[in-house]
C-alpha cells in the first residue's frame, strides 16, 4: 500500500469549498482489505480518518482535521456488468461519473467480469445505447463519493438522486468487518434494524425524526419506517463506513433537444419556466441563468473565444433539454408559444440535438460556477481563511417564487454582490455570492444562516444535494433539533465506537 506524508499545499488536506486542513498520513488502499487494515491500524492507534476521493465535494467533508486521509483514487476500476431488469455495472468507488459514462456509452467492456451470464457480451451487441442517467454537474466526482452524498443534481428533476440507482454497496465498517448490502434483501420494522449481514449482525435504531422526501434534500440521515439498510449508507456522508465498491443501475439513452432560451429579465424566466413545467413534452431538467449569471459568462466569453457569446443586451436564461419523441418540430411547436407568451422571442433561443451543439452549451450553463471557483481561489492567494459562499437549498414547488423573492429582498438589503442560478426544475437554485473580503464573509455567513432558517420554515432543506460536511453541520440542528442530532449520533456511534471515521462531518 502506498503511503505519504503531505506538505502544507497538499491536494489531500483541500477540496472544492477551498478550505485547507491538516493531516500526518495519506494512504493508498487498493481493496476492500486493504481499507479494513487501514480502519484497523487507525482504531489500534486511536488516531481518526478521513476519506477521500475525487476531492469535489463543497461541505468540507474529505477535508481532515489531523488524522490520515485515506485515499481511494487507487481504486478507480470498473469491475463488471450484470443483467436482472436491466443492465447495471459494478465499480470501485474512485471511478468518476465522466469515466462510467463515457464507458458505457462506448461500449467499452473488455476486461469487465460478467456478474451474470453473458452479461458483458449481451450489453455489447444490443443495439440500444445506455448510460449512468444521474448527472451531478461535477462529472468528475467519484461514484464513491456520489453514493456517500446521495448526490444529484439537475437530471434529479426526471431521474431522482443517486439513490434511485443504486442496487449494492460493499461496505467496510469502521471495525474493519466487510459487508454486501443488496437492495431489498433487509429492512427495519419500522425504524428498527435487527439483520445478519455476510454474518455481521446489526440490531440499533434508525433516528425518528421525518426525513423529508418530497423536496431534494441531502441534510442528514435517510429514515423513513420500513426503510432499507441500503439507504441508510446512502448519503451518509462516510460516517458509518467506507464505500469499497457499489452496484449502479443503466437506463436507456435517447436522443435530446437543447435549448437555451434568453429572456428579458429575471421574472420573465422564472415566469417561463413555470410554464414548461406544465408542458406535454417534459424536458428532463430546467436550469435558470439570472441575468447577473449572464454577465458573467459574457465576460468569460469576451476572454475565451471558444465559449459561446450571449446575445447582445441584458438577459437572463432559461437552459432545457427535453427528449426527442415527439421531434423537433412538436418541442418547438409548444415551446415557442410560452417565450412569447412571457416577453422573449424565439429568435432569442439557442436549440441543438448534435454532440457538438450540446457540448457547447454545457459548457455555456458550466461556465457560471467554474468562473466563481476560479475567482475564490484568486482570494484566497490573498485571504487564505475565505471561501466559496454559495447557498445548496430547495423549497417546494408551491414555496418557490416566494423563496426567490426573499433571496432577492435580503441579498439587496445586504449590498453583497451575487447571481443565482441552478436546477429549478427541482426549486432549487444556487444563490452564489461573489465575495470581494473578509467583511463580506461575515455578512454572506449571516445571511446565509437567514436564508437556511426561511427554506427549513418553507418546509424544504438547507442542504439539496452538497451534503453536510463539516462546513454545514449547524444546520443539521436546525433541521432536526437537538434529539435529531443526538439520534444521529447514536446510530454513528454504534457503528463507529472509537469515533475515528470522517470526525466531524455532518455531527460532532
Amino acid at each position: 500500500m502506498r503511503t505519504i506524508v503531505p506538505d502544507k499545499e497538499s491536494p489531500y488536506t483541500i477540496d472544492e469549498c477551498k478550505i485547507r486542513g491538516t493531516a500526518e498520513l495519506v494512504l493508498f488502499p487498493r481493496d476492500a482489505d486493504e481499507i479494513a487494515q487501514v480502519l484497523r491500524d487507525a482504531a489500534e492507534k486511536g488516531v481518526q480518518v478521513t476519506v477521500s476521493a475525487n476531492r469535489t465535494g463543497l461541505c468540507g467533508g474529505g477535508v481532515p482535521d489531523g488524522g490520515w486521509v485515506m485515499s481511494l483514487e487507487d481504486m478507480p476500476g470498473i469491475i463488471g456488468m450484470g443483467y436482472d431488469d436491466g443492465y447495471y455495472v459494478r465499480t470501485g468507488p474512485c471511478v468518476s461519473v465522466r469515466n462510467l459514462t463515457d464507458t458505457m456509452q462506448m461500449k467499452r467492456t473488455e476486461g469487465l467480469i460478467d456478474l451474470t451470464p453473458e452479461a458483458c457480451a449481451q450489453f455489447k451487441q444490443d443495439a440500444r445505447r445506455f448510460f449512468y442517467p444521474v448527472d451531478p454537474t461535477e462529472m468528475d466526482g467519484s461514484i464513491g463519493g456520489n453514493i456517500a452524498a446521495n448526490a444529484s443534481g439537475p437530471r434529479t428533476f426526471r431521474y431522482g438522486p443517486t439513490r434511485d440507482w443504486v442496487r449494492w454497496i460493499k461496505v467496510v465498517l469502521p471495525d474493519g468487518r466487510i459487508i454486501g448490502i443488496q437492495r431489498g434483501e433487509h429492512f427495519a420494522s419500522l425504524r428498527s434494524f435487527d439483520c445478519t449481514v455476510d454474518g455481521v449482525h446489526l440490531q440499533f435504531d434508525a433516528p425518528s425524526y421525518e426525513f423529508n422526501s418530497d423536496v431534494k434534500n441531502a441534510a442528514g440521515l435517510y429514515v423513513k419506517d420500513g426503510m432499507d439498510l441500503i439507504d441508510l449508507f446512502i448519503g451518509s456522508e462516510g460516517i458509518l463506513g467506507v464505500i469499497a465498491e457499489a452496484e449502479v443501475r443503466l437506463a436507456e439513452w435517447h436522443p435530446l433537444l437543447s435549448c437555451i432560451m434568453f429572456m428579458p429579465d429575471d421574472r420573465s424566466a422564472l415566469d417561463l419556466i413555470n410554464d414548461i413545467r406544465e408542458m406535454e413534452d417534459r424536458p428532463e431538467f430546467l436550469e435558470y441563468f439570472d441575468c447577473g449569471s449572464i454577465d458573467l459568462i459574457r465576460r468569460a466569453a469576451a476572454a475565451d473565444p471558444t465559449l459561446l457569446m450571449p446575445p447582445e443586451g441584458r438577459s437572463a436564461a432559461v437552459f432545457a433539454d427535453f427528449p426527442l419523441d415527439t421531434g423537433i418540430d412538436g418541442i418547438l411547436s409548444e415551446l415557442f408559444p410560452l417565450i412569447t407568451k412571457n416577453g422573449g422571442s424565439p429568435e432569442r433561443t439557442w436549440a441543438g440535438h448534435d454532440a457538438d451543439d450540446r457540448r457547447r452549451m454545457f459548457e455555456f450553463r458550466h461556465c457560471v460556477p467554474k468562473s466563481i471557483f476560479d475567482y475564490v481561489a484568486t482570494l484566497k492567494e490573498e485571504m487564505p481563511a475565505i471561501n466559496k459562499m454559495g447557498t445548496d437549498m430547495s423549497v417546494p414547488r408551491d414555496q418557490s417564487d416566494g423563496m426567490m423573492d426573499f433571496y432577492k429582498e435580503k441579498l439587496d438589503a445586504s449590498g453583497l454582490e451575487y447571481v443565482v442560478f441552478g436546477h429549478m426544475g427541482n426549486c432549487h437554485p444556487h444563490v452564489e455570492i461573489i465575495l470581494k473580503d473578509m467583511a463580506d464573509l461575515e455578512r454572506a455567513r449571516e445571511v446565509y444562516d437567514v436564508f437556511a432558517a426561511e427554506a427549513v420554515r418553507r418546509g424544504g432543506s438547507p442542504s439539496a444535494e452538497h451534503g453536510i460536511g463539516k462546513l454545514k453541520r449547524k444546520y443539521i440542528r436546525l433541521m432536526y433539533g437537538d434529539s435529531g442530532v443526538e439520534e444521529i449520533g447514536r446510530v454513528k456511534a454504534y457503528f463507529d465506537p472509537q469515533g475515528i471515521l470522517n470526525r466531524g462531518d455532518m455531527v460532532e
